[in-house]
This record gives C-alpha cells, structure tokens and sequence, in this order.
C-alpha cells in the first residue's frame, strides 16, 4: 500500500495540492521544543502555579477544564501535540507518521525507549487501549467524538500503530494532539479505568508526587522522559485558590510564580505592578450564553434573534473584559482559525427585538433565569452586563450566581440558559465537532441541523481546502443565522508570573502550557 509522507517544509508552506494535508503527515522527532525566553535554561527550583478551578480528578481521558488540563499535560503525553507558537502537529510520544494518499489510513511509529512513571515501558499495546477506552462511552471522555471518525486501532508491533478511518481526515495528526487523548497503560485500563483518577501513569514530563484533592497536586521531574534535559523544574505545584483577592495578593507576594487564569479587573493595575509581568496573547477563547433549542423559550427562533439583536457586543466587552477581546458573532470561529469566515454581526436593533419578541407571544416581555458559575468571575460579569443591555428590548433576566462545583453537576448541559467558557480549539472540526453536531458530546444548546452536520462531516472528508472553505464558511452563516449561542466577544488569554519565570508562554489555544520548557532565574524563591 503506498503512503504519502510529509515534511517540515510542506507543513510550512500550506496549500499544496492535497490541501488540508499539508498541515499533518511525517515529522522527525525534534531534541527540543520552542525555549520562548532569552538567556540559558538552568535546571531546579519548585514552581507554583496559582488556580481559581477545582481539581476533580487526575483521569486525563476525562478532564474538562483548564487546571485539569495542565496537571493531564504535566503527567502524561499524547501520540502528537500542538507547537509551542501554533496549531501544528508536531511529535510526542510518537516519533513520526504517515498516511495513505487518501488519509483514511494513518500509522504512528513510537520512539525507542519510552517508559511509564511506574516503570513499564510503553508500547503499541498501550495506544491501542487508550483509545480503545476513549472511544467507549462507558469512560465518558469527551474525546470520544473529538480524536477523529476512528473506524479501528490495532498494534503492528510494540512500536507501530495502525488507525482506519471512515473518511478521508486530512487533521488527523492535530485531532490526536487533543488535551483527553493522553497514552495511559494498558495493563490500568483493562483493570479498572478509574484507577487514574488518583494515581498517576503516565509518560509526561512530570511524575505525580503528592494529590490534595481541592487544595494542592504537586508534581516533580521524571528523570525517564524522552526528552533529554527536560524538564528543567524539579517540581511544580498548582495549588487552588478559591479566594480571587488572595489569589491575586499571592503573585503579588511571591507567594506562587503563576497565576494561570488573569482577571481583566486586575490587568490595568498589574500590569503596574513591580515584580509582576502581565501576559496577555489573541485567542479564540469565548464567554458565551447557551441557548437550549428543546425547551421554552429558546425552542421558538424569534425569541432566540430577539436577545441577539438586542445585544450590545462591543459595551459587552468593554463591560466584562476591559476591552481586552474582540467582538465576535454567534460563530464560535475566530480570526485565529484557518478558516475563520468574517460573517457581520447582526445589528443592534432594540425595536426589532422588541418586536420579534412580541410575536413569539411575549408582548409584555419574558422574564427568564441565568445561571452563572462564579468560576472564572467573568461568567456573571457577563450576565450582568446582558441583563442591563437587553433590558430595553422586554428581557426580564435574573442572574444567578452559583458554585462552580454545582454549576457542573447540575447546570452544564442540563440548564436551559447559562453562561458557558470554552477555549479555542485546534481547527474547525474540533470545535464543531465537540460542540454543535447533533452528536457533539457537548452539545449543551442541543442544536440538530442536518445541513449543518451534513458541511462538518463533509469538509471533514474533504481534502480541497478551497472547498472546505466553502463548507466551513456557510457553517458559519449557518450558526449566526439560528443561534444555538450567543458569543458576545473573542477573550485574549491574560496571564501574571513573577520576572524569575523563564520560558512561560500562553498558547491561543488556552489549555497548552509546556510547563517542562520553563525555568526559574535568579531571585526565584527556595521551596522544599
């Protein structure tokens, strides 16, 4: 059977002739990633890193935001993950790969030597059994739709692994760089999955040293990762604060190194504090209000374009996140995506929406319920501001601050209408796929658009890129014209660390963090 391989220096140029394909195919492992900061990397030093987001568990097939994320990324490694400055594929624990020329089949060879924190070493096996449990809907990983349309996995040998498709899927390689699809061992998974949730087995940078459920999880250096000389940290502790103002007084102080999540509130004023950098970077990260499509009032559409057109997105903004953002439309794909489409936001029309409104049999107006997480605070930050905005065009909101805790167990992908946060995903097809196909994992609006599942999986299988452009682009069209969301404004991601903190960066991604390529200068503090 023939394959097609590709190089560096096809993934770079794009647009070659087989389109999409041109950002995967074949990579020589690299010695090192991106360094991302002047001056020489020295090993040693604790670092700690501040959140305002629980730790539930250290299952990666199954984390969901972003502290799970970077404790999944820390302790385990995927078959490929993103470049430090891009959405590219680049090797992980796979060393290289290759696809036939219709990219329905793909085979990913191993590197040598690769052992878990727990000493066995890791093999085709161990893929094959990842991804045999994230495809089962017993795991509940929500990289079950999100890893690609896998048909089959199979071991050819204790390096080589085989993945039949049911399509043409020409980002295969990127899909495989999500946060959930991280290689667990075999021997764990056949036993009993949720062994992960309070151990750890993974081949990541980090091994697992200490779990505080709701406090702490440090992690510190496995001397036995591929990457030779990484990573330069002896430990890193990410420790939980559910008080934003000690958070925020703890980078102040040097009491944490990191504070992963910044609050638009606190950049000005950070931003002039000595002894504290702000980090700030474009991304496709989005508050948004989840409209749910099969309950009242949001199963009738004029009530749906009613509160779109009586939104305000650039006072949203400037309300919610100090200007630090964009102003989007109901599309969820943002200038950051290859193939972000610049559809306009529908105008502000209150009279209109007042209107529309009126003729979904609410002329006296609807008075509805928000719910918002109070973690990240910008969630009622938002609903506050929405309430006051469409207050004019009859929309009666109360909003309704909650635990984040509760808010997952009872609100997300059960409520009619609250207040989600999601970052960036790596292309178009991670996002739709995740979010909005009529068998999306997550999708909490519980939009079914056949025409719409009909553009994904089609340009799913499309290696044309101008016609994925196309597809994509009327998907767009599509979102804003029916409104499952309601996206007010891209966020930058915003970040604070202490001047010692070397080789830090934020991806536009938002839940990639490399922490293995950062290192403490001089004036770091000595931690036990």
């Amino acid at each position: 059977m023939s394959q097609t391989r590709f190089g560096r220096r096809d993934v770079l140029k794009g647009g070659a002739a087989l389109g999409a394909l041109a950002a995967t195919g074949q990579f020589a492992a690299r010695g090192a990633h991106a360094q991302g900061a002047a001056g020489t990397p020295r090993r040693g030093g604790t670092l700690r890193v501040s959140v305002s987001q629980r730790v539930n568990h250290l299952n990666p097939l199954t984390h969901i935001n972003n502290p799970e994320y970077m404790i999944g990324e820390m302790m385990y490694a995927g078959l490929t993950r993103l470049a430090a400055t891009g959405m590219a594929p680049e090797p992980d624990l796979a060393e290289r790969w290759e696809a036939t020329p219709d990219a329905t089949q793909w085979t990913f060879t191993l590197r040598e030597g690769l052992t878990f924190h727990h000493g066995p070493a890791v093999t085709a096996k161990d893929v094959v059994a990842t991804f045999r449990a994230i495809l089962d809907p017993a795991t509940a990983s929500p990289g079950r739709r999100n890893v690609g349309p896998i048909k089959s996995v199979t071991d050819i040998d204790a390096r080589r692994v085989r993945f039949e498709l049911d399509g043409s899927f020409a980002d295969f390689p990127v899909n495989l760089a999500y946060s959930n699809a991280r290689i667990a061992p075999a021997a764990i998974l056949e036993r009993d999955v949720k062994a992960l949730d309070t151990a750890g087995y993974g081949a990541g940078p980090f091994k697992l040293a200490r779990y505080e459920p709701g406090r702490m999880v440090r992690v510190e250096r496995f001397e036995g990762y591929y990457n030779r000389g990484r990573p330069y940290l002896d430990a890193v502790e990410q420790v939980l604060y559910p008080d934003l103002a000690a958070e925020t007084a703890a980078i102040v102080n040097a009491e944490t190194d990191i504070l992963l999540l910044g609050q638009p509130s606190d950049f000005p004023r950070l931003s002039r504090t000595q002894g504290v950098v702000a980090m700030r970077t474009p991304s496709g990260r989005f508050h948004n209000l989840v409209l749910r499509m099969d309950t009242p009032p949001f199963n009738d559409i004029r009530v749906r374009r009613a509160l779109q057109m009586a939104l305000d997105r650039q006072a949203c903004l400037d309300l919610v996140f100090e200007g630090l953002g964009r102003v989007a439309t109901a599309s969820p794909i943002s200038p950051e995506d290859r193939f972000h489409e610049a559809v306009p936001a529908p105008r502000r029309d209150v009279a209109g929406a007042r209107r529309l409104l009126a003729e979904a049999g609410h002329p006296q107006g609807l008075k509805i319920a928000l719910a918002c997480a109070n973690r990240p605070p910008t969630r009622t930050a938002l609903g506050v501001a929405i309430k006051e905005l469409v207050r004019p065009a009859g929309f009666d909101i109360d909003v309704q601050t909650i635990p984040y805790d509760t808010y997952i167990a009872n609100i997300w992908r059960k409520g009619n209408f609250y207040v989600g946060t999601f970052n960036m995903q790596a292309h178009e097809d991670a996002m739709y796929t995740l979010l909005f196909t009529s068998d999306a994992p997550w999708n909490d609006a519980q939009w079914n658009n056949r025409r719409f599942d009909e553009l994904i999986y089609g340009a799913r299988r499309t290696l044309d890129n101008n016609r994925r452009k196309e597809m994509y682009a009327e998907a767009q069209r599509l979102m804003v014209s029916e409104v499952p969301y309601l996206i007010p404004f891209y966020e930058d991601l915003l970040s604070f660390r202490r001047p010692y903190v070397q080789g830090y960066n934020l991806h536009p991604r938002g839940g990639v963090f490399m922490l293995e390529n950062v290192w403490l200068a001089e004036g770091a503090p000595r931690r036990g």
